[in-house]
């Protein structure tokens, strides 16, 4: 695999089309659990909390990734914040549904400021961060919405 340095990684509209698709595949679980918790027994409500710990991670992943682009000044404290992120969202994933759920809605959004960071010092594209912005609304409400119904 060779790096293009003249396009900006992830530019490309069959990328761009594969990222929207697992991003929009990867919040369906959130909406899932969502329904079982209205029309059935909330079953899969421990499930979908521990999957929200789990995608969290991911992105704080991302921006660890993210820190290697990043200015100086910017990636080390990059790197502790998304730990920190990573650490509450296994929190929220191992304290009650009632509360856990809210707490990872406050990490999801905690991580989207921190996209925005990234995407105004330009580390991140303007598509992703369209993107990170969208699903994290829809994330973070059902994050919520699921905390309610606990």
């Amino acid at each position: 695999m060779q790096l293009h340095p003249s396009s900006p990684p992830l530019d490309d509209d069959s990328t761009r089309l594969v990222a929207v698709g697992l991003t929009a595949a990867g919040a369906l679980p959130f909406a899932g659990g969502l329904l079982d918790t209205l029309v059935s027994d909330g079953s899969w409500l421990i499930t979908v909390q521990i999957y929200g710990a789990v995608i969290a991670s991911f992105v704080s992943g991302i921006h660890w990734g993210a820190a290697m682009f990043a200015a100086p000044r910017m990636a080390p404290s990059l790197l502790v914040v998304s730990n920190v992120m990573a650490l509450l969202a296994w929190i929220g994933a191992l304290i009650a549904p009632e509360i856990g759920f809210f707490l990872l809605a406050v990490v999801f959004t905690a991580l989207l400021l921190i996209d925005r960071l990234l995407y105004r010092d330009g580390i991140l594209p303007s598509w992703f961060f369209r993107l990170r912005l969208a699903v994290t609304a829809a994330v973070a409400t059902a994050c919520i919405l699921l905390g309610v119904t606990a």
